[in-house]
């Protein structure tokens, strides 16, 4: 019964994310993925919604081509070696930090797997990380679009206004400064 409220909802994120969505791809590739606690990187599968939000954003998602395993699962596990191969050179990553928590410095990344100091993305300090509370607020994931969006961008002065994401620090900043 609450149809023209859903409908004022949708119409409202779709409004939001009408600059993003017109925007060319910026030719910059994108790795989503936490690591688990047995080592393993967890990351999305190609059709996964995340990663369609990447393609969205103006990004182009890596790892490609994870559909094997054919289960409904979004999510799969990869070997730190495997994911090393095919994600080394992504222009950006972004931590996910649901499982294990935030990341407030470079190091506490670099303590998960320091194969990580070799990625692209780290040497260029394009790190960032997701807001604990992503999968919590749902009824805003067009804002997830814009972010992902304004990191691509190199909009730095938005940064303030990101609601999901943030730049992980490069130095020895206190827990949890941003």
């Amino acid at each position: 019964g609450r149809e023209e409220q859903a409908e004022r909802c949708f119409a409202g994120q779709v409004k939001q994310l009408e600059p993003v969505m017109n925007q060319k791809n910026t030719g910059k590739t994108v790795s989503f993925f936490y690591i688990s606690s047995n080592g393993y990187v967890n990351v999305r599968k190609s059709g996964d919604y995340v990663a369609k939000m990447i393609d969205l954003a103006g990004g182009s998602y890596v790892p490609q081509g994870l559909t094997e395993n054919e289960n409904a699962l979004s999510t799969m596990n990869m070997q730190m070696e495997s994911f090393y191969a095919a994600a080394r050179n992504a222009d950006y990553i972004i931590y996910n930090s649901t499982i294990d928590g935030e990341l407030d410095k470079l190091s506490q990344l670099l303590e998960k797997s320091s194969l990580l100091a070799d990625f692209k993305a780290v040497k260029e300090g394009n790190v960032w990380c997701t807001d604990r509370d992503l999968y919590q607020r749902s009824m805003s994931a067009g804002q997830l679009l814009e972010d992902i969006h304004s990191m691509l961008s190199g909009d730095g002065d938005r940064q303030e206004e990101m609601m999901y994401l943030y730049r992980v620090g490069q130095g020895e900043e206190p827990d949890g400064a941003r």
